[in-house]
């Protein structure tokens, strides 16, 4: 079965699966390679982590199409119209290094966005849930956005993940603007716990440029909207849920555009205005 409820309970397994190897791998070594960058690495247990997922998605569902971090390519779009986005391990560089703050995230999508998503942060046990239409939520509770109406007191989190200097100096006039205008800014380094948060009212946003990826936001985006907020690409548009980079801005929907106005340099900075996006 397709229906949402059927794909949504397929994404809990898969995501479940995954979080049950980070939970076994976070005391281990973990053998650290880097990636195409400096602040781009993978461990084993991303890889057993998306393993265990996969078998879980391709047991229930093989005809379905699969984006996973992990994988040299993407596998291409096959005739049943789903695709699979997968992050085994969001946050890797938290757990390298002992840190859980990390997750399982697992979403499904059809030609119209996404219909089912699970991030699982298996440390806490938390498992946070959302179908198109259904809700979501956290376990048995009903998830909905914080009630924050001023950007001032706003809690926002954000991050960046890159070796460009052009880039990470962005990034820093980010923290500058934000940090001017909103009463906290995180930078915790797990985009799709972070957009589950925002969900469940934790944090009122979160932003980020040249560092995530569909399979890092595709699951946290359904639980916003479905939670009551709002998301959309930093530019505007609709987030990108194929290849290729995501950049998100996601809020709870009543600080949206006053974060927008800042994150796009509409708003002015104490001491001076700023011309052009941060």
């Amino acid at each position: 079965m397709t229906s949402p409820a059927a794909l949504l309970d397929a994404a809990v397994a898969a995501a479940r699966a995954a979080g049950a190897v980070l939970v076994d791998g976070l005391a281990r070594p973990k053998d650290v390679e880097q990636k195409t960058e400096r602040t781009s690495i993978v461990t084993w247990v991303d890889r057993a982590a998306q393993a265990a997922a996969l078998r879980v998605i391709g047991e229930r569902y093989p005809d379905h199409a699969v984006l996973a971090e992990e994988d040299a390519e993407p596998v291409a779009a096959k005739a049943a119209g789903f695709l699979w986005l997968v992050d085994p391990l969001d946050g890797t560089s938290n757990y390298a290094h002992g840190i859980p703050f990390a997750c399982s995230s697992v979403a499904v999508c059809d030609a119209d966005g996404p219909v089912a998503g699970a991030v699982f942060e298996p440390f806490r046990g938390e498992l946070f849930m959302a179908s198109r239409g259904g809700g979501a939520w956290l376990g048995e509770e009903r998830l909905h956005v914080s009630s924050t109406e001023r950007l001032e007191r706003a809690l926002v989190d954000t991050g960046v993940q890159s070796d460009d200097p052009e880039v990470i100096a962005g990034f820093g006039r980010r923290i500058v603007a934000l940090s001017t205008h909103c009463r906290g800014v995180r930078c915790v380094g797990s985009p799709a716990l972070s957009l589950a948060y925002v969900a469940a009212g934790r944090a009122d946003a979160f932003l980020e440029r040249d560092g995530t990826y569909a399979w890092d936001v595709a699951a946290g985006a359904l639980m916003i909207t479905e939670a009551g907020g709002r998301v959309e690409d930093l530019d505007g548009g609709p987030i990108n849920l194929g290849p290729g980079l995501a950049n998100v801005l996601a809020s709870n929907g009543r600080i949206h555009e006053a974060l927008a106005d800042v994150v796009r340099g509409r708003s002015s900075i104490r001491g001076g205005s700023r011309n052009g996006g941060v």
